[in-house]
């Protein structure tokens, strides 16, 4: 895992103070099971699956593992407890390498479960419609618009402070450091949310699609939107409402 630039970490911190006592910092040896512990609470929209299968472990590896081992994560600390995190990739052909192969690996295992009859009810549904929504990422979704990427997650308590505005400032950081015209992100997006913030900040949406598996589990259409933030027309950090 990359060490985050003393610029990142300037900038996170600059906003110190006005966020509760948060303190961002790189994530230590040790803690990846408070990472997995804050997407499992969080994976829908904020909230947990509401069921449990062991095939979720093998999903949240997927999501996860590229980035503990080999990306750059800071997290939110609040009195020594992990309260969110930054995901930050700033090799976006080794990522896609990666992921390509560990993505089909977990698709295939999914079906292999499925049609052994040991994946069963809901767990089975989340499997086949995850499966559906990474075909048509592959199938209709654009390149990667920019070289670098980031995941942002907070604990429900924390998400209405300063602290996804300094993971935001912090990710800049790494991108202007590394020497990257900007990065992007994606968002699931509810009914009636809107985006308007976000695009004030100097961010485009370049992409949406329907999230298969969070509208089934909502019963209501959600959206995932692929967001690009250009460190050139940037304004400041994401603002979501």
């Amino acid at each position: 895992m990359s060490t985050p630039s003393d610029l990142a970490l300037n900038t996170a911190a600059s906003r110190d103070g006005a966020d509760g006592g948060v303190r961002i910092r790189p994530l230590r040896s040790g803690e990846e099971d408070e990472v997995r512990r804050i997407f499992r609470a969080t994976l829908l929209l904020g909230q947990p699956l509401p069921f449990e299968d062991r095939s979720l472990v093998s999903y949240s590896r997927l999501c996860l593992d590229w980035y503990l081992t080999r990306g750059t994560v800071l997290v939110a600390d609040t009195d020594g407890q992990i309260r969110g995190y930054l995901l930050a990739c700033l090799d976006q052909p080794g990522y896609e390498r990666w992921s390509r192969w560990h993505a089909a690996a977990w698709g295939l295992r999914a079906t292999a479960r499925i049609a052994l009859g040991t994946c069963r009810g809901p767990a089975r549904r989340f499997a086949w419609l995850r499966i559906r929504d990474g075909l048509a990422t592959v199938w209709t979704a654009p390149a990667a618009p920019m070289p670098a990427h980031a995941h942002l997650n907070l604990d429900p308590e924390i998400r209405a402070g300063a602290t996804g505005h300094r993971l935001v400032a912090a990710m800049d950081a790494m991108v202007e450091a590394a020497g990257l015209p900007g990065w992007f992100g994606e968002l699931n997006v509810p009914p009636g949310r809107s985006l308007a913030a976000i695009e004030r900040a100097g961010a485009a949406v370049v992409h949406r699609q329907r999230n298969l598996t969070f509208s089934w589990l909502l019963a209501s259409p959600v959206e995932r939107a692929t967001i690009v933030r250009a460190l050139d027309t940037r304004t400041d950090s994401v603002v979501r409402r």
